[in-house]
């Protein structure tokens, strides 16, 4: 995890009907009934942040057996794997 970006954590949740809870540090944002409704939510929430912030953020999702992985990364309000524009992005970790 890169120290220069913001962090924004989706912790597992063992209930199917979650809940899934998007957290930034030890704050909650939001509770979702599914995991992808948490991802999608911090989705959203990613673009401004980073504008807010003026700095990339970075989306974990921790999976069943307690590893995280990065899910996206927001830089300058674009989720990676969006259409790059033409100018490009450069992301060194």
């Amino acid at each position: 995890m890169a120290s220069s970006s913001a962090q924004l954590f989706i912790p597992y949740s063992e209930s199917t009907q979650g809940p899934w809870i998007v957290r930034r540090a030890s704050l909650p944002l939001g509770r979702y009934a599914s995991q992808s409704m948490a991802i999608a939510a911090a989705e959203a929430l990613a673009p401004g942040l980073s504008d807010n912030l003026g700095r990339p953020v970075e989306i974990h999702v921790q999976q069943s057996d307690g590893t995280w992985e990065e899910h996206t990364y927001v830089v300058a309000g674009l989720v990676a794997g969006s259409p790059i524009p033409s100018v490009g992005i450069n992301r060194h970790a």
